[in-house]
């Protein structure tokens, strides 16, 4: 399914580079700097991927990362990173929809939290709502950035293509 409708977004250089079966935890590039340079001085292996791409002229710009790691190498008895740690990690267990908050219950410790409206969620995680709104925010941008490309007629040979194609 997610696969099907990025293959749709291709003709606007958006490029889907691991499959969803693979997907672990998103990261941002700034994260993945600060990541990578406190992995080193600590001596962790932290080999993240890249998992979406824009190809802006002959440039491949990566829009989001992935830890390729089912097992967080920074957890060891606890978060060796914590303070430094990404926003996919600041708003766990709280994820942001359109216009409300979810608990994901990926671990079994949040499957034991049995708040579910906006308002208790809110109560409960109000540090992880806020960093689950960045994280929103984020992702929201690179939305805008690419409708930006649609209306700046990067699409318009597709359509005028696939246009004339179906109406010859």
């Amino acid at each position: 399914m997610i696969e099907q409708a990025f293959k749709r977004l291709e003709f606007l250089g958006l490029k889907l580079l691991i499959p969803p079966r693979k997907f672990t935890l998103p990261l941002f590039k700034d994260e993945v700097d600060r990541l990578k340079k406190l992995s080193e001085s600590m001596g962790i292996e932290f080999k993240p991927v890249p998992k979406l791409a824009l190809l802006n002229g002959n440039k491949l710009e990566i829009l989001e990362w992935d830890l390729n790691s089912r097992i967080c190498p920074f957890y060891d008895e606890g978060c060796v990173v914590y303070r430094y740690r990404p926003l996919a990690c600041r708003s766990f267990p709280v994820i942001r929809k359109m216009d409300s908050y979810e608990i994901l219950d990926l671990c079994p410790e949040a499957r034991k939290i049995h708040v579910r409206s906006d308002t208790d969620i809110k109560k409960a995680f109000p540090e992880e709502c806020k960093n689950a709104d960045i994280f929103f925010n984020r992702i929201n941008e690179i939305k805008k950035a690419l409708a930006r490309r649609l209306e700046a007629g990067v699409a318009k040979e597709y359509f005028k293509i696939e246009f004339q194609e179906k109406h010859l």
